[in-house]
């Protein structure tokens, strides 16, 4: 539960109207509040399930074993719930972001539904249990499924950064292609020497092209993100990391974007 709550707060610091699943009003602030007042229920109830759990093992009495039988039922529909506000949270956040395809939308749009769906008919599942070999079973499934839910909660946390960097990548082709039509309008006028211009553009584009590359290397991390594997939280950081990186790259070019705007302002 540790992974999940860093998982929720890593999404606030990383900002498409959503389908009309979700009404206007329940957006991802609503969805966050509703996240962390499952959670608290969650622990509150944890630490009930652990007392009923060692007065069973202390006294081994048919009251203590009924006892322990309903604080663990409620204890892991409480912990579904848990994982289906967050799900929800993800979702909305989803909603929120910029730069990416409706495709794409669409595709994690229907997985986090689903995987949303998969939890709330989960947690009808704990009322029906006869003991606590049942309880047990039927938690092993949450345990199971658990890690299709964290890989997917990654990849859309990867698509939400992914397309905040397109945003960025796409007002830097019009820019550049603004001074690509500048430089080319002041080299035919003869108004001054375009040598250093056009150097300067060139290591822009050469920037851009450094930049793609690690947002490319980024997406194929994301996109074979394994299910099955304990490991998503390293692969996820990783792809960040060169996200992070395109995104250096990127400002290094703007950077001469701005030199050669300053330079065109300069006269000989």
């Amino acid at each position: 539960m540790r992974r999940l709550i860093a998982i929720l707060f890593m999404a606030l610091l990383f900002s498409t109207l959503a389908p009309k699943v979700f009404s206007q009003e329940f957006n991802f602030n609503r969805a966050y509040q509703d996240y962390l007042y499952s959670f608290n229920q969650y622990q509150f109830s944890h630490q009930e399930y652990l007392a009923a759990k060692s007065a069973y093992f202390t006294y081994q009495t048919l009251t203590a074993e009924t006892e322990a039988i309903t604080k663990t039922a409620k204890m892991l529909q409480l912990r579904d719930e848990v994982i289906r506000t967050y799900l929800t949270a993800i979702r909305l956040r989803l909603a929120e972001a910029t730069g990416i395809s409706n495709y794409e939308l669409n595709i994690l749009y229907l997985k986090l539904d689903n995987d949303v769906a998969w939890y709330q008919d989960h947690q009808k599942s704990f009322s029906s249990a006869g003991n606590l070999d049942d309880l047990t079973a039927i938690s092993a499934e949450t345990e199971k499924h658990y890690g299709l839910s964290e890989a997917l909660a990654y990849q859309t946390l990867g698509s939400i950064l992914v397309g905040k960097q397109d945003v960025l990548r796409n007002q830097f082709d019009e820019e550049i292609q603004l001074l690509k039509d500048k430089v080319g309008e002041i080299r035919q006028r003869g108004d001054k020497n375009t040598d250093i211009l056009s150097r300067w553009l060139l290591e822009a584009e050469n920037k851009n092209t450094q930049s793609q590359g690690k947002q490319f290397e980024s997406q194929n991390i994301l996109a074979n993100l394994s299910f099955s594997s304990q490991d998503s939280p390293g692969a996820y950081n990783q792809a960040r990391f060169l996200l992070r990186e395109s995104n250096l790259y990127l400002q290094e070019a703007n950077s001469y974007l701005k030199e050669i705007v300053r330079e065109i302002k300069n006269a000989d």
